[in-house]
């Protein structure tokens, strides 16, 4: 099952990481140039900066499987990212989550708005197939009337233990999510504004089981694999 792993953490104070110009920028770039290049690494990374937090940096990576993830980071991980404790401060989490359509386009799109979405760890299957239906549902609705959206994708994370954004302190749960691709900053987040986006927005907060929920806006770059892993 592919899979992308999602990675947050927090920038050393006062380093410009996303400008190639700078010699943080360099080793962040290299680091995942790097990453890439091996062999049974990820098909891509994509890497930004939040905007409500500009200290933490997302990084997203596709993967054919979370056994293939395990597999590159018993063999390379540890060295194919070394040069990371010279701009990173801190790790705040590394999981996974099962995205469609995969891969997940919208990170490609100038801004990305990560819609995070919180349950109890010992969820069902049962309960997350409704509550995913339910999500999907109000994510599209809220959606439907803007030209800005390029792309959009679903899921839920593998792991049941994420960090709660905005929950209480060591609190985790289950994660069920959406990434929407805008076109252009202003307009994604003026229709953010809109009655019909704030519906859907009360909607999945009242989605039965929701513990939390947060949003936040992603504007990344992205490097893809040239390795052939037919």
């Amino acid at each position: 099952m592919a899979v992308t792993e999602i990675a947050c953490m927090r920038v050393q104070a006062g380093l410009d990481v996303m400008n190639e110009d700078t010699t943080e920028g360099q080793v962040l770039h290299r680091t995942w140039q790097n990453v890439i290049s091996l062999p049974d690494g990820p098909s891509r990374v994509y890497w930004g900066l939040e905007d409500e937090e500009p200290s933490k940096i997302w990084a997203f990576f596709d993967w054919e499987s979370v056994e293939e993830h395990e597999v590159f980071a018993t063999m390379y991980g540890a060295d194919a990212v070394k040069d990371l404790p010279k701009v990173l401060a801190s790790g705040e989490f590394t999981k996974h989550v099962s995205l469609t359509p995969f891969p997940p386009v919208a990170l490609r799109s100038p801004v990305a708005l990560i819609v995070l979405t919180y349950f109890a760890s010992e969820i069902s299957v049962e309960e997350k197939d409704r509550a995913g239906s339910r999500f999907k549902l109000f994510i599209e609705k809220g959606l439907q009337e803007s030209p800005e959206v390029e792309a959009v994708s679903f899921g839920w994370g593998v792991e049941t233990d994420f960090p709660v954004r905005g929950g209480d302190e060591g609190q985790r749960g289950a994660l069920l999510t959406a990434i929407v691709g805008w076109s252009g900053s202003d307009a994604g987040l003026g229709f953010e504004e809109t009655d019909g986006w704030k519906e859907s927005v009360e909607g999945i907060e009242g989605l039965e089981g929701v513990v939390k929920m947060a949003v936040v806006h992603i504007r990344c770059e992205s490097l893809e694999s040239k390795i052939d892993r037919a």
